[in-house]
């Protein structure tokens, strides 16, 4: 809950655990030893998701806690999320975030797929990143799970 303003993410992924569109295998967390418990600093989530007549997954949220930002620790959560989702034979990744920072991972406008999303954002804020296994579907709009109605 520390690494956003308020609890809306934090609630997300207790409804997305409960949700059939959870994968276990592609939720990464980073953690540490703190004074001899394991504390998590970081967390990178996959879920299921629609696109049009297809499935792809979405990476949301990512949170960083404050006192670990900028360390890199985001960017090997996201990394091994995306390796897991690669591993698994998943064709393909959307998220709604900076393109500064997932064009790190390869991500590119989901415009370029074919592929749109739910809510109107900027065409370089949505994006898509094709995995090995992506042969050029799934196209089209893209269906969060329910838990998204409520961010």
């Amino acid at each position: 809950m520390a690494a956003f303003p308020g609890p809306d993410e934090a609630d997300l992924v207790d409804a997305l655990r409960r949700d059939p569109s959870w994968r276990d295998e592609l939720s990464v967390v980073a953690v540490t030893d703190l004074e001899n418990r394991e504390l998590v600093v970081a967390h990178a989530l996959l879920t299921r998701l629609r696109i049009g007549h297809g499935e792809g997954l979405a990476l949301a949220p990512v949170a960083v806690a404050p006192e670990w930002q900028r360390k890199g620790i985001g960017r090997l959560v996201v990394r091994a999320a995306l390796d897991a989702a690669e591993a698994a034979g998943e064709q393909l990744v959307v998220v709604l975030g900076d393109p500064g920072y997932y064009g790190h991972f390869g991500f590119t406008p989901a415009s370029r797929h074919e592929i749109t999303g739910p809510f109107p954002v900027r065409d370089d804020y949505f994006q898509a990143l094709p995995l090995s296994a992506y042969d050029g579907r799934p196209r089209g709009l893209c269906r969060y799970p329910t838990p998204f109605d409520g961010v």
